[in-house]
């Protein structure tokens, strides 16, 4: 049986010209289908599989912020582990921005980080909605200009 796995792996990362798949980084390739699956899960949430898992582990919550049991299955680990991968390019949408950690979440639409870079941490000013104005609708700039660097 060993012996049948490693010709398996071995014909999976031969290049396409040699009669393999070509994969480079079969462990990359299985993230990210993992990821794939995870998403599905965000997207497909009344779905017989999606309400089995929500309900075994994260009957509260999200896909997004569970965390695996003890005794969770090899299945949800794996899940987890491509939600991870998944996490990194997971970006918030603003709305009235109570829920967004501003040092902690992907919030800033750019290429690179998502997430601040250069902010000076000013008490009392956590979540996205501390930086808007009193009505919530445009930024409070003098938080902004006092949090962040003007190239942010």
């Amino acid at each position: 049986e060993r012996k049948v796995h490693w010709i398996a792996w071995d014909k999976m990362c031969t290049r396409k010209h040699k009669g393999g798949l070509g994969f480079r980084d079969p462990e990359a390739f299985n993230q990210a289908l993992l990821a794939k699956q995870a998403c599905r899960i965000l997207q497909v949430p009344s779905s017989l599989c999606v309400r089995v898992l929500k309900a075994r582990y994260f009957s509260d919550g999200s896909i997004l912020n569970a965390t695996c049991p003890g005794g969770g299955s090899f299945t949800f680990k794996s899940i987890l582990h491509g939600r991870n991968l998944l996490l990194d390019g997971l970006i918030w949408r603003i709305g009235d921005g109570s829920r967004i950690r501003i040092h902690h979440d992907n919030w800033i639409p750019r290429k690179g980080s998502l997430k601040p870079l250069g902010q000076d941490y000013v008490h009392e000013i956590n979540r996205v909605s501390d930086l808007l104005d009193h009505q919530g609708r445009s930024w409070d700039v003098s938080k902004v200009q006092r949090m962040f660097p003007p190239d942010e």
